[in-house]
C-alpha cells in the first residue's frame, strides 16, 4: 500500500510541475524524506498527508486511496472491505490503517486506527491544519501537546488543535491502539 501512496504524491507533484526542493519549502518536510514517500521506501505519518494534501489542493482521503467518486452523504465499510491497508514505520512510531472505504469523496474528517509499538523511539511533534479526536481503544498513549504531557489511558479521549506542536506516544509493555479522527478543513 505505501507504494500507492508515494505513487499518488510524485503525480500530483509532477502534475503541478513542482521539484522535490519546491514541495519542501512549502511543506517543512525534508526533501529526501519526500523522495522516499515516493519511492514508497517510507510511509508518511498523518500529519505530513495533511501537508501535503494543503500543498497539492488535494485531500488527505486522495491521496490514501485515490481518484473518488461522487460524494456520499452515507457511508458504511463493512469489516470485510478494505481499509486500504496498513501504513507502517512512519516517522511519527505508529502504524495506521485508514477506517475509510477507498474511493468515497467529501469526507471532511478521516478516521483512523493507529497502533504504537511502545518499543519505538517517540516521533517529533508536528502541526498542521484541522482539529483531532482521539480515543484510546486499549493500552496507554502519552500526548505531548504544545509543551505538556498528558497521559491517556483506555477510555480516555482528547480533542485538540492540530495548528499546536503535538504528538502521541505508546507506553508500557504491549502496543496501544487509538482511534483518531482528523478533520480536513
Amino acid at each position: 500500500m505505501r507504494r500507492y501512496v508515494g505513487e499518488r504524491i510524485k503525480k500530483l507533484r509532477q502534475a503541478q510541475e513542482m521539484s522535490l526542493d519546491d514541495v519542501s519549502r512549502l511543506t517543512g518536510i525534508r526533501a529526501d524524506l519526500l523522495a522516499a514517500y515516493e519511492k514508497g521506501e517510507a510511509v508518511p505519518a498523518i500529519g505530513p498527508l495533511i501537508q501535503l494534501s494543503r500543498v497539492f489542493g488535494s485531500k488527505v482521503e486522495g491521496l490514501l486511496h485515490g481518484g473518488a467518486v461522487a460524494p456520499e452523504l452515507l457511508t458504511i465499510c463493512r469489516a470485510s472491505e478494505s481499509f486500504g491497508g496498513t501504513r507502517e514505520d512512519t516517522e511519527q512510531s505508529y502504524a495506521y490503517s485508514s477506517l475509510t472505504r477507498p474511493g468515497t469523496a467529501g469526507h471532511l474528517m478521516e478516521p483512523f486506527l493507529i497502533t504504537f509499538d511502545p518499543r519505538v523511539p517517540q516521533g517529533a511533534a508536528i502541526t498542521h491544519d484541522g482539529q483531532e479526536f482521539v480515543y484510546i481503544v486499549d493500552g496507554t498513549v502519552d500526548l505531548f501537546y504544545d509543551g505538556q504531557s498528558f497521559r491517556l489511558e483506555r477510555g480516555d479521549s482528547a480533542y485538540l488543535s492540530s495548528s499546536r506542536p503535538h504528538t502521541f506516544h505508546g507506553v508500557g509493555e504491549k502496543p496501544a491502539q487509538m482511534l483518531a479522527v482528523v478533520s480536513s478543513p
